[in-house]
């Protein structure tokens, strides 16, 4: 399984239209994904001050992404320009006996997606040493009293980007995944990590997101 993380910015043509428009817009890019019928796609609203919006797609087929980027950048070539994507495979860890997920379960509210990359060392040392100190990280994320919530999800990048993973989780509440992400920089495996990031953080987009705000309808105390 194939992931692609695109994330966009909006042109100022883009603000510059009405809530309706910008729906119906949406609305033909998720058309057009339907007919394609990818594993998963998903939209967010970024909380990231250099991005607006996040795509995450899941497909079979890699010329699929291809496929995508060049609609999206055709079609609302107008509207948005790409700032950062990230290309990975999904398939099961060498370190822990499980499988990948299926997607059959309903979107969390929050996403976080960033590159990683570790130092030459790392790979040098035997695979029992390896599985070991992973072995610890993992059990210090599963055993957290507020991971219970989060879903992750370690896809590899090997020869296909600069970092050589993605990972990506879902959650239904950032203090939560902040508190475990505090609490993994104690584990050993971090003395071989050499690049996280940039983060991206984005909120599940629904179409009201599209509606004006109070503020741009005047609004005042």
């Amino acid at each position: 399984m194939y992931m692609f993380i695109d994330a966009v910015k909006f042109t100022e043509t883009w603000w510059s239209i009405g809530s309706g428009e910008k729906k119906k817009l949406l609305g033909i890019v998720n058309e057009y994904i339907s007919d394609k019928r990818p594993l998963l796609f998903r939209k967010y609203i970024s909380l990231r001050y250099d991005s607006d919006m996040l795509f995450w797609i899941a497909v079979e087929d890699p010329e699929d992404i291809a496929k995508f980027r060049v609609y999206i950048n055709s079609f609302l070539y107008p509207y948005l320009k790409e700032i950062f994507s990230m290309l990975s495979i999904y398939e099961p860890s060498p370190y822990v006996n499980s499988d990948i997920k299926q997607f059959t379960y309903p979107p969390k509210k929050y996403f976080i997606a960033y590159p990683m990359k570790k130092e030459v060392e790392w790979y040098l040392l035997p695979f029992e040493e390896r599985k070991r100190i992973m072995a610890e990280h993992i059990g210090m994320a599963r055993s957290h009293p507020e991971a219970k919530d989060i879903l992750s999800y370690t896809t590899y990048s090997f020869g296909l980007g600069d970092q050589e993973y993605v990972v990506i989780y879902e959650t239904d509440s950032l203090l939560q995944w902040s508190h475990v992400t505090e609490k993994l920089r104690e584990a050993q495996a971090r003395r071989w990590i050499v690049k996280e990031e940039p983060i991206l953080v984005g909120k599940l987009f629904s179409d009201d997101d599209l509606a004006p705000s109070r503020l741009d309808r005047g609004y005042s105390k």
